[in-house]
């Protein structure tokens, strides 16, 4: 790098691990670097949501990458990353572009493919017609049973439990005759954030009615039934199930099975200088927004110290966040990953801020404020109360912004209700579903709609 150059940083994708690097290097070193984001898509889409939307709870927020780029004053180049040179520093495009770089991070993630025959793939939001018209064929009496399924290779099995919890409850306000079953090869629900959110995610499905079946390896339908492995057959009319994840190759990068991308905990992938990875195209086996936000965090560390040598470098020692989406309030989990009991908690009060589906340190309150840097914090206690209080509390704000709304819905004050409705979900992240269907209503009253 020549005097007066900026250190150039490649970033290759555009999801969560991408632009949560992208925004913690423009916070630990503005002024000494370029940015250029490689990516064929023009829209960041956060698909932690995509789950609630064929329940009319939340719809899966996007901004234009473009945007994204103009805030960090980033160059957007539409297309995607093929190879690298690691010793001539320079990554070659599929549309047969050079890019010379001091710094690679590769964010590109990975494809969902099938895992189980027979089943129904979830993929996120591009399968949610399909779970639009299960929903149908079950409130119509054609589908009697819908198994869930967790195959062996997933290790975050959260958007299922979330498909499980918000068709029970929407089956019964359908009021559709149809048993709803769980199978996972965890030894307990969700049992990646401890004991003590594993038991209260056991308690949601058990009130849910969805019948839990755990330490089960699922190979797919066979004879009217998902089949397992050791022989069984359980009895049902169709299975969703999460997928199996495969990254693309890209010459000059060290991959080990399923093309996944070994790196040290600063995220530096192995053998190759400069060059470094986060996200689901990593070997780290949970495929979340928020582990891949963290590894984020990590690598723009280490990028940044190099050509900023007081930048701390981090280590990625990862925290899981999640909000699982139940029909009602969102249940926060967190846990330490490989920590003890202590390290778990479940909630329906926020156990981190702001409270965001994606719990991403610069990302979370960028997508709220379009740049204003709100620190992710823990709570614990939320606000100086115990959990029990700050939950209550919670629940009451909740509920008196739903009251304020019927109040303004009666007086035909339509555009006032929507409002409240805004607080409400603020404080829930997604509506509760007979609210969604109030707003949809009360949009179509609206005289400014």
């Amino acid at each position: 790098m020549k005097n007066g150059e900026q250190f150039k940083v490649v970033v290759a994708g555009a999801g969560v691990a991408a632009v949560e690097a992208m925004l913690a290097l423009r916070d630990l070193a503005a002024a000494e670097i370029e940015l250029e984001l490689v990516a064929p898509n023009d829209e960041l889409v956060l698909p932690a949501l995509g789950v609630a939307e064929p329940f009319g709870i939340a719809a899966p927020p996007s901004m234009a990458v473009a945007d994204v780029c103009d805030d960090l004053n980033a160059v957007h180049r539409r297309d995607a990353l093929q190879s690298i040179e690691p010793g001539a520093r320079t990554a070659r495009t599929e549309s047969g572009a050079e890019l010379p770089f001091d710094a690679l991070l590769v964010a590109i993630g990975a494809s969902a493919e099938p895992a189980l025959p027979g089943a129904l793939t979830y993929r996120g939001r591009r399968d949610n017609d399909e779970i639009s018209a299960l929903l149908l064929a079950a409130e119509e009496g054609q589908v009697r049973h819908i198994t869930f399924a967790v195959p062996t290779s997933i290790q975050w099995p959260l958007p299922i439990y979330e498909l499980s919890l918000l068709t029970a409850i929407e089956l019964r306000k359908r009021q559709a005759d149809t048993h709803l079953a769980l199978v996972t090869h965890e030894s307990s629900p969700l049992g990646l954030f401890g004991t003590r959110a594993s038991r209260g995610v056991g308690q949601l499905l058990h009130d849910a009615g969805v019948e839990l079946v755990t330490q089960a390896r699922a190979a797919g339908m066979q004879g009217g039934g998902l089949a397992l492995h050791d022989g069984r057959i359980l009895p049902t009319d169709r299975v969703v199930a999460s997928p199996r994840l495969t990254v693309p190759e890209i010459g000059g990068i060290p991959q080990g099975p399923d093309g996944f991308i070994g790196t040290d905990l600063q995220m530096r992938v192995e053998g190759t200088p400069r060059v470094y990875a986060s996200g689901d195209a990593t070997w780290f086996p949970i495929k979340q927004g928020g582990i891949a936000a963290q590894q984020a965090d990590v690598a723009a560390s280490a990028i940044a110290a190099l050509v900023k040598p007081d930048v701390e470098v981090e280590r990625f020692q990862p925290t899981l966040r999640g909000v699982l989406f139940t029909g009602g309030a969102p249940h926060y989990l967190r846990a330490e990953v490989g920590g003890r009991q202590a390290t778990s908690a479940e909630s329906t009060a926020a156990l981190w801020w702001p409270p965001a589906k994606v719990a991403g340190r610069h990302l979370a309150p960028y997508l709220a404020n379009r740049g204003v840097d709100v620190s992710l914090e823990d709570l614990e206690p939320l606000h100086g109360e115990s959990p029990e209080e700050a939950e209550n509390d919670q629940r009451a704000a909740l509920e008196l912004a739903l009251a304020a709304a019927d109040a303004d819905a009666r007086w035909r004050d339509y555009q006032g209700a929507l409002r409240w409705l805004d607080v409400a979900q603020d404080l829930n992240i997604g509506l509760p579903t007979e609210y969604a269907e109030k707003r949809r209503d009360w949009q179509a009253a609206s005289p400014g709609d």
